[in-house]
């Protein structure tokens, strides 16, 4: 039993339930965790679309789904369980992530590699700290939808970078990220991400390696001369800090990285897909409407964790000084960067830093003071400990219970038996997020009416119309590439505007649109706020009862309809 019941057996279980826990109903607030549902489904049974398939204000304009793959993978898991379904993948593939780091972090690789030193050197109860910390931070993104795919991929293409830097796998194992990227690039745009960080990799390994090459000509010009050693001492430092020994293997990962940069272009939509890339990348108006895509704001509470965490993270790579440090631990530091810039970017300096954390441990000033004054229960030497090195190693039977456990949650879902956590009717809608106490009026307005009549929404609210009101046409969701930001801007003025002055807009919409139901977001009572803390599209509708006559009220949204 031993041999199955490991500590990386107990982590995933842990990490596995607690994610089934805390995401029931936070997996899906994002409106994209619906509507890529529904997209997944049009390709599934009519084909491709090339144009728009549920708006009225982009109707038969073009348009292609580019996470298309994810979004037939979407639909295909709520084909056979549903949400459930959909919450168990998500569940079991975070918590398979984060164990590989966690096993990372205990010892690597899983077997001898002559001529190279052990990684890993933490105890299961350190190791379980900080992964889940470093998993703590970046849930703050993490929903049921096509993004989770990079963060797994660039975790795996992380854990490449650092095998192949430190002598533990061959070049072939970054040969085969060529075919791993065509699959992500018609899994999700981030694949460009994975790309960045291996040829960020890649370039600082051919710098050191030319540094190194210079050793000779720097040996003829500082002989002699006072601070010759010095500047040697430092050229070998570098030359031994890259794997690339010759021109052969620097020009072998030159075309890996070229390859990879071009796998955007096997893709089902050919040069459309990079030109949606480009819009998304170049738009200054979408930071404004989609809250992910927003600069990180160091004084909210997400703000504050990400920036623990890099403090906690150049804290740990300052220790392995004065040790020249691995190129690999300052990629972490790019994506920390770039967080700034863009929130969305945060889960992805979380998972990368968390591989970082694993590989370069052994070789902090900390880590050398836990083993020297600790019990080895925080830290230890595998070459101290040939027998527990031996235990860890041949734990490779760990993945049998979860496998069990998985399993047996995914034939109760699609049995459809109703069990806590694992079973059939463990996922709900939050309905302070996604409106379905709304679905009766919705519902009832949708059977009254023609297919493809037109109701006007919120932004936020096009992923929840799109999957439960299918038969309707919505004014607009958050496919930023399909309105592009000169619709985006008219609407995000429309509404930070007075209440008035969203009026004058609004009937400018409607005269043209010709919708007769209104559904947007709502806020519950505030006091200390303005208006009690409605918005001031629904503070319009409230004051204007000759035109405006509320139908249905829930805890996210409500519903108007228009007095002919």
């Amino acid at each position: 039993m031993a041999r199955y019941l490991r500590p990386e057996t107990l982590f995933f279980l842990l990490v596995w339930v607690l994610l089934l826990l805390a995401f029931r109903e936070r997996g899906f607030w994002d409106p994209g965790s619906l509507w890529h549902i529904k997209v997944g489904e049009i390709i599934l049974t009519q084909g491709m679309p090339q144009t728009d398939p549920f708006s009225y204000t982009f109707e038969n304009k073009p348009w292609v789904p580019q996470q298309w793959g994810s979004e037939v993978l979407m639909a295909l898991t709520h084909r056979m369980g549903g949400f459930d379904t959909m919450l168990l993948a998500f569940s079991t593939g975070v918590a398979l992530l984060f164990t590989m780091i966690f096993r990372r972090c205990i010892v690597a690789p899983t077997s001898d590699v002559p001529g190279t030193t052990i990684g890993g050197g933490m105890g299961p109860m350190l190791a379980a700290l900080l992964v889940g910390g470093c998993l703590l931070v970046g849930a703050f993104h993490y929903y049921v939808r096509p993004h989770m795919f990079t963060i797994v991929f660039l975790g795996w293409t992380m854990m490449c970078v650092i095998d192949y830097e430190r002598g533990w796998c061959s070049i072939w194992r970054l040969v085969w990220l060529i075919p791993l990227y065509v699959l992500w690039t018609n899994l999700h745009g981030g694949v460009l991400g994975g790309t960045m960080t291996l040829g960020l990799a890649v370039a600082g390994w051919g710098v050191l390696f030319l540094i190194g090459r210079a050793r000779n000509t720097v040996k003829k010009l500082v002989r002699g001369k006072k601070n010759g050693l010095a500047v040697m001492f430092l050229i070998g430092r570098a030359q031994n800090a890259t794997p690339i020994q010759n021109w052969r293997t620097a020009w072998l990962l030159v075309g890996i990285v070229v390859a990879c940069l071009l796998t955007p272009l096997v893709n089902a939509h050919g040069l459309k897909m990079l030109d949606i890339w480009y819009r998304l990348l170049v738009s200054k108006v979408m930071p404004n409407v989609i809250s992910e895509h927003k600069p990180l704001d160091v004084t909210s509470e997400t703000g504050i964790i990400i920036i623990a965490m890099g403090i906690f993270y150049l804290a740990l790579l300052l220790g392995t000084l004065p040790k020249w440090p691995r190129l690999s631990w300052l990629i972490p530091l790019v994506w920390l960067l770039l967080t700034f810039k863009s929130i969305r970017q945060g889960p992805l300096f979380a998972i990368t830093a968390a591989v970082c954390i694993a590989d370069m441990w052994r070789y902090t000033c900390w880590h050398r003071y836990l083993v020297k004054n600790g019990d080895g229960s925080l830290a230890w030497n595998p070459e101290d400990d040939p027998a527990r090195l031996a235990t860890v190693r041949n734990g490779y039977r760990w993945w049998v219970i979860p496998a069990v456990v998985v399993l047996l949650a995914f034939k109760l879902q699609i049995a459809r038996v109703p069990v806590p956590l694992i079973g059939h009717g463990w996922v709900r809608m939050d309905t302070n997020e996604v409106p379905v106490d709304l679905n009766d009026a919705v519902h009832a307005y949708a059977a009254s009416v023609p297919p493809g009549t037109r109701i006007f929404n919120d932004l936020d609210l096009g992923g929840y119309m799109i999957y439960y009101a299918p038969s309707l046409k919505i004014f607009m969701d958050d496919r930023c590439e399909l309105y592009g930001d000169d619709m985006l801007q008219e609407y995000v003025d429309a509404i930070r505007a007075s209440p008035e002055d969203f009026g004058v807009t609004f009937e400018g919409w409607q005269a043209k649109w010709g919708f007769e139901r209104v559904i947007i977001t709502s806020n519950p009572p505030d006091e200390a706020k303005p208006n009690n803390g409605k918005s001031n599209r629904e503070v319009y509708f409230l004051a204007h009862p000759e035109r405006w006559r509320e139908i249905a009220r829930g805890k996210r949204a409500v519903m108007f309809e228009r007095i002919r």
